[in-house]
Formats: C-alpha cells, structure tokens, sequence
C-alpha cells in the first residue's frame, strides 16, 4: 500500500507542476512583447518531463508490484 500512497503523491504534485505550466503559458502569452514561440517550447519540453516523471512512477510501481 505504501508504494501507491508515494505514486499518488508524486502524481499529485506533477499535476500541481502542470497547472502552473499552463498558467505560465496562459498569463505569459498575453504581455506585450511576450516571446510566444519561446514560451510554447519551454511549456512543451516541461510538460514532456512531467510525462518522463510519470513513466517512471509507473515503472517504479512495477518493480514495488514485484511485477518485473
């Protein structure tokens, strides 16, 4: 049970992470002079870690699982 209460509460905080992404991207792209292209590359390449972060909470759970 204990590996699955440390899953939640990593993912929980990868979906924290996300939502200020997509607040950095929403409030960032309305300034003036606002590098769009930058911002969009930045929250694109934040939000592939976060995807990374989650596989390997999955394959950590795996390995808790004794599945592999």
């Amino acid at each position: 049970m204990r590996p699955q209460i440390v899953a939640l509460i990593l993912r929980l905080g990868l979906l924290a992470i996300a939502g200020f992404i997509f607040l950095f991207l929403w409030y960032g792209t309305g300034a003036d002079r606002s590098p769009v292209g930058l911002m969009i590359g930045l929250s694109v390449a934040a939000l592939a870690g976060i995807w990374w972060a989650e596989l390997q909470i999955q394959k950590g759970l795996k390995v808790a699982k004794g599945e592999e």
